[in-house]
């Protein structure tokens, strides 16, 4: 029989010696979206119809998703299964990179509402974002880091966040909510 104090010595030390839980990888998981179910995301994560981005002349999509209250940077390839009728299809989108960031509130300090100062290209996530208001529109005083989505690489890649415009919407933004929620 062991003693009290070698039990409490063991109940303080071994929860420190297991293995740290990762969070989950979500690189080559697929996600459907079918015409009648909707979006089939992982269990626990969600995402904002004004988290999505989709990067002009490709297939690829940069998202920000919240997954068990961890914010999440992906980016995605779009490949259109079935065409079910002229307005709807079947799609198979699946994450080819991600990136975590803990801490970060989707939509709000995470956003993907943003495009390069030189280029105005698409595809660019920025994290740690601050907002100032400007009439009926937010627009980015200060972000602590960014990426973007490279279609050469199909890589997130680190990005100036003086290279960054961003301009979000929030009467737009809820709008966009409502529509993807339906009346209530």
């Amino acid at each position: 029989m062991y003693s009290r104090s070698v039990l409490l010595l063991l109940t303080l030390v071994l929860p420190a010696l297991a293995p740290a839980q990762s969070e989950p990888v979500y690189v080559g998981r697929p996600i459907y979206q079918e015409p009648g179910a909707g979006l089939q995301l992982p269990p626990g994560c969600t995402v904002d119809p004004t988290w999505r981005a989709r990067l002009p002349n490709s297939d690829l999509e940069l998202w920000i998703v919240d997954c068990h209250a961890v914010v999440r940077t992906w980016l995605l390839r779009r490949t259109v299964i079935e065409v079910v009728n002229s307005n709807q299809s079947r799609l198979r989108l699946q994450v080819l990179d991600e990136r975590q960031w803990p801490g970060e509130v989707a939509g709000t300090t995470a956003s993907v509402q943003c495009v390069g100062r030189a280029s105005g290209e698409a595809g660019v996530a920025i994290v740690g974002a601050k907002w100032r208001q400007s009439g009926n529109e937010l627009r980015l005083t200060s972000a602590s880091g960014a990426v973007r989505a490279d279609p050469a690489t199909l890589r997130l890649v680190p990005l100036a966040t003086s290279q960054v415009d961003c301009l979000r919407f929030p009467e737009r933004e809820a709008m966009l909510r409502r529509l993807q929620t339906g009346p209530r």
